[in-house]
């Protein structure tokens, strides 16, 4: 699918979400909420650029060891009511390494993370498929220095519309499965971008529900002699709690 065609469905579905009205039986139905913290377990390698300094993002790195991991802050918020959904997830983290690069010595210091705000639609209020169409801004600080070699540091930040659906398929009474996968890539300067979850889903009750899953995210960024060029991935635990 085009950039143009990405673009055309994303401005008719948020323009039905933020300016258009609900339905007189959405009007009916009680808003719900539903707040999810979750832990990223993820190892993350590509490269980096900033200025004329580039470096690979070590691919031994992984959150599970908190090796080069100085910070990190993970969580989601979703309201519904009827066919229609709004939701914001947020994620920073705050990733430096030291490491040889052959005869140089590396540091990679690779700060920031982005904040999603997206609008849902489902066909059918009782029904498992929804449809997604939203904006990620992206912000991130990247350094890089060579020793002996270049040095250089760069703050960059950027919009990143996106389209993409997610699935809910019950298995019990208590176990389903959740899946999610967007694509993004319509800023000029942003290459790609790809989101993606596999989660499975047990309900202690109406209200808690625990959720152990797999997700992967890439971001291909590029712009006047910076680069971000990485890819997360790994196992997601999180807790879903509903109001």
């Amino acid at each position: 699918m085009g950039k143009v065609s990405i673009i055309t469905i994303l401005t008719v579905l948020g323009s039905m979400a933020f300016s258009g009205p609900l339905r007189a039986e959405d009007t009916q139905d009680p808003w719900k909420f539903e707040l999810l913290p979750y832990l990223w377990v993820a190892s993350l390698q590509g490269s980096t650029q900033a200025g004329d300094a580039e470096s690979p993002v070590d691919p031994g790195y992984s959150l599970f060891t908190l090796e080069n991991l100085h910070g990190a802050f993970m969580g989601a918020v979703r309201v519904s009511r009827g066919h229609w959904s709004w939701q914001l997830d947020t994620l920073y983290v705050d990733y430096q390494d030291d490491f040889a690069l052959g005869p140089l010595q590396s540091h990679v210091g690779v700060s920031g993370g982005f904040l999603e705000v997206a609008a849902g639609y489902r066909p059918d209020t009782d029904g498992n498929l929804e449809w997604l169409a939203g904006l990620r801004n992206v912000s991130f600080t990247t350094e890089v220095s060579l020793t002996p070699g270049p040095q250089g540091r760069v703050d960059k930040t950027w919009l990143d519309p996106f389209v993409g659906l997610s699935y809910r398929y019950p298995l019990s009474q208590n176990w389903a499965l959740r899946a999610r996968a967007d694509l993004g890539g319509m800023n000029p300067s942003a290459r790609l971008s790809m989101n993606g979850m596999l989660a499975m889903e047990y309900a202690f009750s109406d209200r808690v529900q625990a959720l152990v899953g797999y997700r992967y995210l890439e971001l291909d960024f590029r712009d006047n002699g910076y680069l971000l060029d990485i890819s997360a991935s790994g196992f997601a635990l999180g807790l879903a709690l509903h109001f």
